[in-house]
């Protein structure tokens, strides 16, 4: 399909790559190739009212069009428009970005096929892009505009969909499931690393068990007194922490990781510097855990707040709307913000 004179040339211009630390937690969540955000609560690609939004947005793009998806992550945003306008009969430019060090088509299974003919930008800022003025016929962004600074991220949007643009986004709302669930979740890591003695019981058990490697020498263990000493400890950490699990259902961290520590005790280390290693790893993940919903909880925005970024982008002139996204008919979800003269 033929594409517009001149935009494939105007549409990119180089910038350089940038990774600030705030970027490093998602590193960690796209790396381990989940789709999106919601990967526990929403599987697969996003669907019902979200889907909704998004397809409603792309209906209005023509073909040769470019499209940017702003922060990204593993691209769902991205998917849903190539599959929108596959179903038309039309090509996109689609081009994912994101202030993360991400490669989908390295991380997410069968990414390589997936991920066909769309461009991912990884360590890119989004108030710094590489599109040039004007050159973007729809900016989507959902679960990322409001981590960045409101003003300077606002700014360049405004610069790349030009006067005739649109943008589209989905944002963090403080009275949404999402704040509600994302708080219980940050307190749940900080027992893990802080209250909690599950992680040193399980490195004690972890290294007590190196080495057992078959079953009879994993049965010789209950004639080890250190090692006996050890699973008791630790018996009655992890019957803490499902306690906990059974309390806080909405905390799945906690589920998640009394899984991972099963996984890692049902496999015991060939030393006892390995087994450490193992239950170190699992330390970081929680704390990247905690990070990431840090930085979600302080992006969280009330109604006032959504209301200055709506004036930031309404200061130019453009036509600038606001809403509530309601899920699966009663789940308050985030607030959605369309800039420009949609169409479709």
């Amino acid at each position: 399909m033929a594409h517009p004179a001149g935009l494939r040339a105007a549409a990119i211009v180089p910038v350089e790559a940038s990774q600030p630390p705030a970027a490093a937690p998602w590193e960690a969540l796209w790396r381990s190739g989940v789709l999106h955000s919601c990967a526990i609560g929403i599987r697969g690609n996003y669907d019902q009212e979200i889907l909704a939004f998004w397809r409603q947005r792309f209906a209005g793009m023509a073909d040769g069009q470019v499209l940017v998806d702003v922060g990204t992550g593993n691209g769902a945003i991205a998917l849903l428009a190539r599959q929108a306008a596959r179903e038309r009969g039309i090509a996109l430019q689609i081009h994912g970005v994101d202030l993360a060090d991400i490669d989908p088509p390295r991380d997410v299974p069968g990414g390589a096929a997936l991920y066909e003919g769309i461009r991912f930008h990884p360590r890119t800022a989004m108030t710094h892009m590489p599109f040039a003025d004007g050159a973007v016929a729809l900016l989507c962004s959902q679960f990322s505009f409001e981590y960045a600074p409101h003003a300077e991220a606002a700014a360049e949007i405004l610069r790349v969909i030009g006067p005739q643009g649109r943008a589209a986004f989905i944002v963090h709302s403080a009275e949404s499931v999402i704040a509600e669930v994302g708080r219980a979740q940050h307190d749940a890591c900080g027992w893990l690393l802080q209250t909690s003695g599950v992680l040193p019981a399980t490195t004690a058990l972890a290294t007590a068990m190196a080495g057992a490697t078959a079953p009879a020498l994993r049965a010789a263990l209950a004639r080890d007194p250190a090692a006996e000493a050890a699973r008791h400890a630790f018996n009655a950490e992890a019957t803490t922490l499902m306690d906990r699990i059974e309390a806080q259902p909405a905390a799945q961290v906690l589920q998640q990781t009394a899984q991972r520590i099963a996984k890692l005790l049902a496999e015991p280390a060939r030393t006892r510097d390995e087994a450490a290693a193992k239950v170190a790893g699992l330390r970081r993940w929680i704390e990247d855990e905690q990070a990431r919903l840090a930085l979600m909880q302080a992006a969280m925005l009330d109604r006032s707040a959504l209301e200055h970024v709506v004036g930031l982008f309404g200061a130019t002139g453009l036509p600038v709307q606001s809403g509530r996204l309601v899920y699966g008919g009663s789940v308050a979800m985030g607030w959605t913000i369309d800039v420009g003269h949609q169409r479709g």
